[in-house]
Formats: structure tokens, C-alpha cells, sequence
């Protein structure tokens, strides 16, 4: 099969190595006879568990290496939790699904000519005319509104006083 998304490895495997490099997980020979050399070991280990992941992720090519590489990844990390749950020293075997073989490349197909085996569409139906909306009737005028009366003013009512103008707010 080949592959449908770009390689990621060329991105993630320099920048893990780089981990390993800043992390001190790569030493000189002579820091393995130290007493730091099992930490170390373990450092080393674990790093090495991280580039692995990376490249499989990104050695997965098409629809069917993504489910495999899924499937692969929940199993590991299935047995990890269990190996949590063991007493120490007991370690779960590794599971491996088994790889898909390789399949050959498929030669070029010619397609014979088909165009003399399909009769040819029949032409498209006139369509007919849309008839004509019919007029719509002229609205009537609006009578005209008859005027009000004018209204007649108020007498001032008797016993109230004007009251004075409030001076203006400062």
C-alpha cells in the first residue's frame, strides 16, 4: 500500500533524539560505571519506548495499518495497566498482531471503448409557456377625511393659584 499523509518520523524522530540528548539520557561510556547507570538504563528504555510509538504511528499507511496500529496501541496499553496491578519482578509477554503481507503492484488497465454500447440521451422536452397573470384591479381613492371641530379652550378654574417660574439648576 502506499502511503495517503506525509511522513511525521522525518519531525518527531530528531526532536526525540533531541529529548534524549537535553534529557542526558545519551552519556559518554564512562558515566555507565557509575552508580546512576540502572537510572539512566531506565531513561534510556523509556526514550526508546517513546520513538518507537512515534514511528509506528507514523509507519501506518492506510485505513487498514490505522486500525491495526489502534488496535496494536489499546492492547499495549491493556497490558501495561495489568503489569501495574502484578507483583513486582512478573512481566506480561508482549502481544504482536500479526503484519499484513505486501501486495503486489497492480498492473495498468486498458478499458475497452464503450461509447458505441450506450445510446445516445434523447433530446430535452420544450417546455411550455407560462401563461400570463391576469391584471390586478385599479384600488379605489381613499375618501377624504372630514375635518375636526376646533376645541374650545378651558376657563381657568377658580382658586388655584399661578404658580411661579423654578429658577435654573446650577
Amino acid at each position: 500500500m502506499h502511503r495517503t499523509k506525509p511522513s511525521r518520523a522525518r519531525l518527531l524522530v530528531p526532536s526525540a533524539l533531541a529529548v534524549v540528548i537535553l534529557t542526558g539520557a545519551a552519556a559518554p561510556a564512562g558515566a555507565a560505571d557509575g552508580d546512576g547507570s540502572a537510572a539512566l538504563n531506565g531513561r534510556v528504555a523509556s526514550v526508546q519506548q517513546q520513538v518507537d510509538k512515534i514511528e509506528r504511528r507514523a509507519a501506518a499507511a492506510g485505513p487498514i495499518d490505522d486500525l491495526l496500529a489502534g488496535l496494536t496501541k489499546t492492547i499495549q496499553d491493556l497490558l501495561a495497566s495489568v503489569g501495574g496491578l502484578l507483583p513486582g519482578g512478573v512481566k506480561l509477554p508482549p502481544i504482536e498482531l500479526p503484519k499484513l503481507p505486501e501486495l503486489p503492484e497492480l498492473p495498468d488497465l486498458e478499458l475497452p471503448d464503450l461509447s458505441g454500447l450506450i445510446p445516445a440521451l434523447p433530446a430535452v422536452p420544450a417546455i411550455p409557456a407560462v401563461p400570463a397573470a391576469p391584471a390586478v384591479p385599479a384600488v379605489p381613492a381613499v375618501p377624504a377625511v372630514p375635518e375636526l371641530p376646533a376645541v374650545p379652550e378651558l376657563p381657568a378654574l377658580p382658586g388655584i393659584p399661578e404658580l411661579p417660574d423654578l429658577p435654573a439648576l446650577p
